[in-house]
């Protein structure tokens, strides 16, 4: 039998305290202790060292953490996470000494050791005719952890793929569309079909279109190829796309979408982001750690640009600049 959400809270709560109690002295039945929940997990914490008790396997969770931390003062954070302990471990050493992260296994806690950053995946080989007719359609071509991907402004529309043949490219947008497009069209030539799938993306992702499934998708790789278009906007150079770290595993996950340029002849990693977004400076300092870049340039609607994340954003090695970007898209 499932618990409803009043039990389960009261379980999480009673594992916080305990865990607090017993294995970082900090003890809630004492002065100058409190127990809350908060979005991320349950804090245990004193006026200057806390400890923090997450089960959720949501990455973007550190950010809410260490927004939490700013904005209480503390010194000193025992995080203890039932997922993901390697990642945040590894984020945190940049972004938060004040950190410590711990692996939850039932009711004890460990000291956890920092995933090193995956490494990209191999890509296939010979596929020059390929990433031709991807380009001659008028798409793309975008390579992300082993993966050539047919791209219009942002949103794959098609995707090479092994075959007992060789590589094929396989048109559609996400998975489902280039199975369904694989059996309607086998004996067709992919590069009309792929031709009139473009037309068709490029009518939804364009300045001004109405909001449309397709231009909700994907919006912060719209805005890296807007950025990749218009690059003098912003004094920008020499770009080159980076991959997402973690890869995206499905379209419809969102994730900050990245390019390294030249700014004024400084190395500057290049971020682009929609909505409150807690996970975007956890995420770009993976970006940071891989890329090693001498500033950080942030492009980020107006809208979204909310105090905690000037603060977080702080927290980045390098000098790290929030700047406004206009969407194309019409909500």
């Amino acid at each position: 039998m499932s618990l409803d959400p009043a039990q389960r809270a009261g379980l999480e709560r009673a594992r916080a305290m305990a865990l607090a109690r017993e294995q970082f002295e900090l003890d809630a039945s004492t002065g100058g202790v409190e127990v809350d929940a908060a979005p991320f997990g349950v804090t245990v914490h004193s006026s200057d060292r806390a400890v923090v008790v997450v089960s959720s396997d949501d990455l973007a969770v550190l950010g809410g953490v260490i927004v939490w931390i700013d904005r209480l003062g503390l010194d000193s954070v025992a995080l203890v996470a039932e997922h993901n302990a390697g990642v945040h471990a590894r984020r945190v050493a940049v972004l938060a000494p004040e950190v410590t992260v711990h692996q939850l296994s039932g009711t004890t806690a460990s000291p956890a050791a920092a995933d090193p950053i995956p490494e990209p995946q191999p890509g296939l080989e010979d596929l020059a005719a390929l990433v031709a007719v991807i380009e001659r359609s008028g798409a793309q071509a975008v390579e992300e952890d082993g993966i050539m991907r047919a791209e219009v402004a942002g949103l794959e529309v098609g995707r090479v793929v092994e075959a007992p043949s060789g590589p094929m490219l396989e048109v559609g947008v996400g998975r489902f569309d280039r199975e369904a497009g694989a059996l309607l069209h086998a004996d067709r030539p992919v590069e009309p079909n792929l031709v009139s799938t473009i037309e068709l993306v490029s009518g939804h992702r364009r300045a001004g279109a109405p909001s449309h499934a397709i231009n909700r998708i994907g919006r912060e790789r719209w805005l890296r190829d807007v950025v990749r278009k218009n690059p003098g906007e912003w004094g920008l150079d020499n770009l080159a796309l980076v991959e997402p770290i973690p890869p995206r595993t499905s379209l419809l996950e969102a994730g900050p979408a990245a390019l390294m340029a030249e700014r004024g002849g400084v190395r500057t990693l290049v971020v682009c982001s929609v909505g409150v977004e807690l996970g975007l400076i956890p995420e770009a300092a993976d970006l940071v750690s891989r890329h090693d870049p001498d500033a950080v340039l942030i492009l980020i609607p107006a809208r979204d640009q909310l105090p905690f994340l000037s603060r977080l954003a702080g927290r980045l090695p390098v000098p790290t600049t929030l700047a406004s970007i206009d969407v194309p898209w019409a909500d």
